[in-house]
C-alpha cells in the first residue's frame, strides 16, 4: 500500500492516531478539519488530499453515549460513513471502513464469520451496521473490517487503563464474564496494508488470535509488569451501571483474512507484550 496516497479520517482517535504513526507519509484529518457528517466537507477534503485509499476511523464509540444520543450516533457512524463512501466513489478511491464485533448478538459459542446473521443489541451496534450498509450501497470499492476490543497507544486504551491503576490502593475491578478477541491497533494497520495489497474487497474480520476475558487480559498485563494479580477483583457485567447491552461472547473468525492474505495475526498475549515494549514498560 502506497501510504503517501492514504487519508486517515479520525486521526486523533485510538486507531487513527496509531495508523498515522505506522504510516508517517499518510495524511490524517479529524474534527474540526473534516466533519464526515457533511457531504460537502468530505468532497473538499478528498479534493485537497487526492487519496487512493481512505481509512475511516471516525466514529462515535461511546456505547452508552450512543444509546442516549441515537440521532447523533446515526449521523456519525451511518451517514458519515455513507458520505465518505459516496465521495470515494466519485474520485475513484478505495474506502476502508472500520467496524465492530458488536454487530453480532454474542450468543454463539462458535467464532462469527463474515456471513453470519447480524443482530445488533445497541444503538452503537446498529449505527455501525448501518454504516456498513451505507458504504456497500454507495461504492463497490470498499473494505469493511470488523474488529473487537481494540487497544492501542491512546489514553483510552484498556492496557493503558490497567497500567494507570497500578498504583491504586483499592482493588482493580475487571469484568470476568465477557469473552472476545483483543485487537492491537499496530497489527490492525498491518492487516489493512495486507488486505489492500491483496486487492481484497468486501467484509473481513481481523483480531489477534485467542479468545479471552477482560480479566485474563488484565492478569497478563499485571504479570508482565510484575504487579500482583491478586490485586485484580473480578466482577460481572451486571455489576456495572451500563445503559446499553454488550455482546457476552463476540469472538470473530479470521479465516477469510488468512485466506486472502496468507498471514495470521499473533496471539493477543504477544500483541500486549509488543505494546508494552513499544511503550518502554518492559
Amino acid at each position: 500500500m502506497e501510504t503517501a496516497r492514504v487519508l486517515v479520517v479520525g486521526a486523533l482517535g485510538m486507531a487513527g492516531a496509531d495508523f498515522i504513526k505506522c504510516w508517517p507519509e499518510a495524511t490524517g484529518l479529524d474534527l474540526p478539519e473534516l466533519d464526515i457528517t457533511s457531504l460537502d466537507a468530505c468532497r473538499k477534503a478528498l479534493a485537497d488530499v487526492r487519496p487512493r485509499v481512505v481509512v475511516n476511523c471516525a466514529a462515535a464509540t461511546g456505547v452508552d453515549w450512543c444509546e442516549e444520543h441515537r440521532s447523533e450516533a446515526m449521523q456519525i457512524n451511518a451517514d458519515g460513513a455513507g458520505n465518505l463512501a459516496t465521495v470515494c466513489a466519485e474520485v475513484g478511491a478505495l474506502l476502508v471502513q472500520i467496524s465492530t464485533d458488536y454487530v453480532f448478538a454474542g450468543t454463539s459459542t462458535d467464532p462469527y464469520s463474515e456471513d453470519d446473521p447480524v443482530d445488533p443489541l445497541s444503538v452503537y451496534a446498529e449505527s455501525k451496521l448501518e454504516g456498513e450498509r451505507a458504504v456497500a450501497v454507495a461504492t463497490a470499492d470498499y473494505l469493511v473490517i470488523r474488529i473487537c476490543w481494540l487497544f492501542g497507544h491512546a489514553d483510552k486504551s484498556f492496557v493503558r487503563a490497567m497500567l494507570r491503576r497500578a498504583d491504586d490502593a483499592d482493588p482493580v475491578k475487571v469484568i470476568e464474564d465477557q469473552i472476545g478477541c483483543p485487537t492491537y491497533s499496530v497489527d490492525l494497520a498491518e492487516a489493512i496494508e495486507r488486505l489492500v495489497d491483496a486487492g481484497a474487497r468486501g467484509i473481513f474480520h481481523f483480531t489477534n488470535t485467542g479468545p479471552c476475558t477482560r480479566l485474563e487480559m488484565a492478569q497478563h498485563i499485571f504479570d508482565r509488569v510484575e504487579l500482583d494479580p491478586a490485586r485484580l477483583a473480578s466482577i460481572k457485567s451486571t455489576d456495572l451501571p451500563w445503559v446499553a447491552t454488550r455482546p457476552a461472547r463476540s469472538v470473530l473468525s479470521t479465516a477469510k483474512y488468512r485466506a486472502a492474505t496468507g498471514a495470521s495475526a499473533r496471539h493477543w498475549r504477544d500483541a500486549i507484550d509488543a505494546f508494552l515494549r513499544r511503550d518502554g514498560v518492559i
